[in-house]
């Protein structure tokens, strides 16, 4: 029975297997740069329409929104995809999927690694190797829940898919939500970033990394009220705050 509410009772449904909380190819110039620069960087990512989806890309954008860099932004229309991903072979550095950052001509694969890298470029990256390492174990951390959010949107089984919604609401949510609000309180700055004492990749990392399942089932959020403060704090903050002013809504 829970499980056929599940597959069919939406938010309600979700809300109720959560588990107390536990202690402890189109492109545009994102920029409000003159027209006559040429901008450093080009991100592709998959979208539909005008919309552009946020996915492995979208951790990128917010870094580039925050440090209100100039940037080329190639949308590769989804179900064009099977034609267009034979024609990417030649790039050395694509490894099978988007998004792909070019950079001064040469482009590059991996979502984590183009973050990375453009977090590094622009001051994001925490203020020395340590941070650099808590902020790589919470960006790398996190692609075990994207890999079942992702793999729960995709499915079409009813009944698999009731049963990762148990999975993710009673298992998967409660450790990365609780674990995130464990770092944030342990962080030594006390400085309400989940890393150091300013705006960093792991920041953006928890914000995208929360961002699917609110905007499906907002109430996941709030035994959690230090992420909501988190998520707010990021939201407001410049460059940020006007990028996802003009941001159309993506599902994913």
């Amino acid at each position: 029975m829970l499980l056929q509410r599940t597959c069919c009772g939406g938010a309600s449904a979700f809300r109720a297997l959560l588990l107390p909380r536990a202690k402890g190819i189109s492109v545009a110039t994102m920029s409000s740069a003159p027209a006559t620069d040429k901008p450093r960087y080009k991100l592709t990512y998959f979208g539909k329409g005008e919309i552009k989806y946020r996915g492995r890309g979208e951790i990128s954008r917010l870094i580039l929104a925050s440090a209100k860099v100039p940037y080329e932004a190639v949308t590769i229309q989804y179900d064009e995809w099977p034609n267009v991903k034979p024609t990417l072979n030649g790039i050395s550095y694509y490894w099978g999927g988007l998004p792909l950052l070019e950079v001064d001509g040469e482009t590059f694969g991996n979502g984590l690694a183009i973050a990375s890298f453009l977090a590094k470029e622009h001051g994001l990256y925490g203020s020395n190797s340590l941070d650099q390492l808590r902020i790589d174990s919470i960006a790398l951390a996190r692609e075990d829940l994207l890999t079942q959010c992702t793999k729960w949107l995709t499915l079409q089984d009813e009944e698999e898919k009731g049963k990762l919604m148990i999975y993710l609401a009673q298992e998967m949510v409660p450790f990365f939500f609780g674990r995130w609000v464990r770092l944030l309180e342990e962080n030594p700055s006390k400085s309400g970033w989940m890393v150091g004492d300013k705006l960093s990749l792991a920041d953006l990392v928890v914000y995208e990394g929360t961002e699917s399942l609110i905007s499906f089932y907002p109430e996941v959020i709030e035994p959690y009220p230090e992420l909501i403060a988190l998520r707010e704090r990021i939201g407001n903050s410049d460059g940020i705050k006007q990028y996802l002013a003009i941001r159309k809504p993506s599902p994913f």
